[in-house]
């Protein structure tokens, strides 16, 4: 697989759309984000007032894809070829139920990677029927930081799937206006401990 540059997290920070402290913005012109995640980039530009200027290939956040602004102590710029991971459809096909997908619990955080270019969708339903609102598209080789559930007494969490979906919500990482109550075709994802 080809190299892709992308932004890592290294811990919990804010993307902005100007390179200023977040605490004078307004809600609309930050976004919080959790370490761990990886965003694939389009182009950034080296540090200006220690703060990377970022262009994320596809993904919007608060309606831009273009020109936010990360603090250059919190991340890192990293090229890295992707090799895509088992998806959560593999998983599931070697597990007796069907309803869901159990994993090793990681302080209630799980690492959700995104094998191919796909769409996140408030429904489990085929994309081309929902509005922009109700979809975003995600490259390959995205990490997003989801929440699960406590572990049960084998220090596994349960994530629910829905018609070949995995039902999941985002960690602080806020798209569309929701963090909850999105879904992912089960094949085009897998998952991954975080830390």
């Amino acid at each position: 697989m080809p190299n892709i540059a992308g932004v890592l997290v290294l811990q919990d920070t804010v993307l902005k759309r100007q390179p200023v402290d977040s605490g004078g913005l307004p809600s609309n012109e930050k976004q919080n984000v959790p370490a761990g995640t990886y965003l694939v980039l389009q182009s950034y530009a080296e540090p200006s007032n220690n703060h990377y200027r970022v262009n994320l290939e596809d993904l919007q956040i608060k309606g831009f894809s273009t020109n936010w602004y990360i603090f250059s102590q919190h991340v890192q710029i990293v090229k890295r070829s992707f090799s895509p991971i088992k998806s959560i459809g593999d998983v599931v096909a070697g597990q007796s139920k069907q309803d869901g997908v159990t994993v090793p619990a990681s302080a209630n955080l799980q690492k959700l990677v995104f094998n191919v270019d796909t769409v996140i969708k408030r429904k489990p339903v085929d994309a081309a029927v929902l509005n922009d609102q109700s979809k975003q598209l995600i490259p390959a080789g995205t990490e997003l930081i989801i929440v699960t559930n406590n572990p049960d007494v084998n220090n596994n969490v349960r994530l629910p799937i829905q018609d070949s979906h995995l039902k999941f919500t985002l960690k602080t990482l806020e798209i569309k206006g929701f963090t909850q109550d999105w879904y992912v075709f089960i094949k085009h994802v897998g998952l991954q401990r975080v830390g």
